[in-house]
């Protein structure tokens, strides 16, 4: 029985009808599929909807779909195309062509894709046409939907410059998408954000929740990804004290 995760902005009942929508379609074929928890996306971000789908991907097993449903910052066509594939390691994504699968598809690799065609421009046609699609993908009943195959050179991607803010956890820390580099165990930099310096941080090697001065600001590697960087108060809210949100452009240099 294959789990399917939904990487969605919306978080409110919308959700539960995605979800229902979902396992009335696996009833009627009797195949009963898994529906995790909502995987809550900051409305509108694209950046944040790429993070989050590689993100469930890589912590989640072979066979696992990806449903990814946010709305887009802009939109200038009329239409829009649906994907839906499988990556080199073996999980699922179904969504709109809106750079959601581009981080996916450059670290996992792509072994198959499709198009989903004649998708109806209607109000919340990812519940009442995509989610049942979701449904047939979870419960492998696929032979119609492979009839369109599509090039993976065309799957879209999202510009996320280095040091872009692509997450803002619960407790106020911001994942960059950005190394560590060569900073050195208790190395002091100066933080700025979109180019404004806003405070000093402390670069830590152990875990934020070890450090006992309340409000201090640190970085550490990324509890995501080893090639990113997680900034965040000891105790203390630092996105929402230095209003960072996602996209933002956090950059260092060190002071001492």
């Amino acid at each position: 029985m294959r789990r399917v995760v939904v990487v969605t902005d919306c978080t409110d009942v919308a959700f539960n009808e995605m979800c229902g929508a979902i396992h009335r379609e696996a009833d009627r074929i009797g195949r009963p599929v898994v529906v995790e928890p909502v995987v809550p996306v900051v409305p509108f971000s694209e950046i944040n909807a790429s993070f989050l789908t590689m993100l469930m991907a890589d912590n989640y097993p072979e066979g696992t779909v990806l449903y990814t449903l946010v709305s887009k910052t802009n939109n200038l066509e009329r239409t829009h195309e649906v994907i839906w594939g499988e990556t080199l390691s073996g999980h699922l994504f179904v969504g709109s062509n809106f750079g959601y699968f581009g981080w996916l598809a450059r670290d996992l690799g792509v072994k198959r894709v499709y198009e989903i065609k004649d998708v109806p421009q209607t109000p919340f046609s990812g519940k009442t046409f995509i989610a049942p699609i979701v449904a047939r993908i979870a419960a492998t009943d696929e032979e119609e939907l492979t009839r369109h195959p599509y090039d993976v050179h065309d799957i879209h991607d999202v510009d996320i410059p280095a040091g872009s803010v692509v997450h803002v956890d619960n407790f106020g820390n911001a994942k960059l998408k950005v190394d560590v580099g060569a900073l050195r165990n208790r190395d002091v930099v100066t933080l700025s954000v979109n180019g404004k310096p806003v405070c000093e941080a402390t670069y830590i090697e152990s875990q934020i929740y070890l450090e006992r001065e309340q409000g201090k600001v640190v970085l550490y590697r990324s509890t995501s990804f080893e090639d990113m960087t997680d900034v965040g108060m000891v105790r203390g809210d630092f996105a929402g004290h230095h209003s960072v949100r996602v996209g933002d452009q956090v950059s260092w240099s060190v002071s001492r």
